[in-house]
């Protein structure tokens, strides 16, 4: 890795887990390899269990290789694990199937964490693979971390904090681990919580909350998106509701009074943004696409809100729900 005469430890670590990233594994370790900058840095793998090859080609490309067992991986314990190996100051995290779009994916968050010591983290933007689907290109450019402008995320009045809606607490604690550079000091402070799901967030909410800023930094790009099926929507907006009711209360579907006019509305949502994507496209394939993706993805929440009832009134149904749902994501 880059290494300027007299730098000593590297100065940004980039850890990334991973367990049978498969052939397109290279792409990312190739584009690390040529990341522009005037500082050092070093790339960690942790594995947990890869069986085809991944070990052995990121060696190729000069990582460091950490191996834990496939039964010990979690979100939030893993990275952790990862950011205690680093020596840099600063730690980059992304995952085994995301792609910086080009050299400068590093330098452009390393930038903002250089020029404002109270910034904890920041992270980038997400584009979706060229030969992704309709669907997963126009999900994946409606997110927050689809924004072409810059935003710095913080409490000015923890008064007027306390006082926001839990979407808008949300968004000031969000960022993404997909693509995120992390200030080592910070994390030394509080590390990641030992979860399998929203680590970031969590984590997000506890540096605003200690009065770190956060950076979206759009110049920093990943190619990164995923053609999910159904069951893994439902699971996944069941998962992220149970984090939303425990960090913010929030649940916006907690009725069915609630979930029946969402899912047009959202339906119509995404048709929009489907169209946006292919103007041509047909409108019967896009309607039925738009309103799939509504009543999955809002049963999943409205379950989610819902969890905390059905635990006290039958723990035995709580019990299948989270077997069935709360894992997968």
């Amino acid at each position: 890795m880059s290494d300027p005469p007299g730098s000593g430890y590297p100065k940004v670590s980039v850890v990334i887990p991973t367990r049978n990233a498969g052939p397109g594994f290279e792409a990312l370790l190739q584009k690390l390899s040529a990341q522009k900058g005037d500082f050092a840095y070093e790339v960690l793998v942790i594995d947990s269990g890869s069986t085809d090859g991944t070990v052995e080609m990121a060696e190729r490309y000069d990582a460091t290789v950490h191996r834990v067992p496939a039964g010990e991986f979690n979100h939030g314990a893993t990275r952790n694990l990862g950011i205690s190996l680093a020596c840099g100051e600063y730690v980059a995290l992304t995952v085994q199937d995301a792609e910086p779009l080009d050299g400068n994916w590093l330098s452009a968050m390393v930038e903002d964490l250089e020029e404002d010591g109270r910034v904890a983290v920041v992270y980038g933007r997400h584009v979706p693979r060229p030969e992704s689907s309709v669907l997963a290109r126009a999900l994946v450019n409606n997110l927050a971390t689809a924004g072409l402008e810059r935003r710095e995320q913080e409490i000015g009045d923890p008064e007027e904090y306390e006082k926001l809606r839990p979407a808008e607490k949300r968004r000031i604690a969000a960022f993404d681990n997909v693509s995120s550079c992390i200030r080592r000091p910070v994390w030394e402070e509080f590390q990641f919580k030992k979860t399998n799901f929203a680590e970031d967030l969590r984590w997000g909410k506890k540096a605003v909350e200690a009065g770190y800023r956060i950076v979206y930094e759009p110049r920093s790009v990943v190619v990164h998106s995923h053609e999910r099926g159904s069951l893994y929507d439902l699971r996944r907006y069941y998962v992220d509701q149970l984090v939303l009711l425990e960090l913010f209360g929030a649940a916006p579907v907690s009725s069915l009074r609630r979930l029946i006019p969402a899912v047009p509305y959202t339906a119509l949502r995404v048709y929009g943004w489907l169209r946006r994507e292919e103007p041509a496209g047909g409108k019967p394939r896009f309607a039925l696409l738009a309103l799939r993706h509504a009543v999955v993805s809002l049963t999943g929440a409205y379950l989610g809100a819902k969890s905390p009832g059905v635990a006290r009134r039958s723990p035995k149904l709580y019990a299948a729900m989270s077997r069935v749902l709360g894992k997968g994501v």
